[in-house]
């Protein structure tokens, strides 16, 4: 059975590393925020297979380094995370969730409500388009 914890930063990175940036090393995946974020993980019988972290600014949230382990992806674990921190969202309030999203990655974050922004840029050979989603009105 699926359940969903707060994780410590170090936690996520051998996943963010595997499933985002396989063969890279460890220091290329750790984020200079990662001290000010939240970390998720969702654990499947008590093994730890996708994870996100997420960081607050006065009225949104931006999540960051969201993966799941690959033999799970396509199983709805993924989706079942955020959900979790949409929650989290809307029960705190926040008018905005925003995410560096990987071009191929779109119609994922679509089926959420999600939106294509008008920035998008290129990262180590990867492209990325800023998604958002508006909660509430001002």
């Amino acid at each position: 059975m699926a359940h969903i914890e707060q994780i410590s930063q170090e936690l996520t990175w051998r996943i963010r590393r595997d499933v985002l940036y396989p063969g890279q090393p460890l220091e290329k995946i750790r984020l200079a925020e990662d001290d000010d974020g939240t970390h998720l993980g969702l654990f499947d019988d008590n093994k730890l297979i996708s994870v996100l972290s997420y960081f607050k600014s006065e009225n949104s949230i931006q999540f960051r380094k969201f993966a799941t382990v690959e033999a799970f992806q396509g199983k709805g674990f993924g989706s079942e995370l955020l959900n979790y921190l949409l929650e989290i969202c809307a029960n705190e309030g926040f008018e905005r969730i925003w995410c560096n999203a990987r071009k191929n990655a779109s119609a994922f974050y679509s089926k959420f409500g999600f939106r294509e922004t008008e920035h998008d840029f290129q990262k180590d050979g990867i492209d990325f388009v800023i998604m958002e989603k508006i909660l509430k009105n001002k």
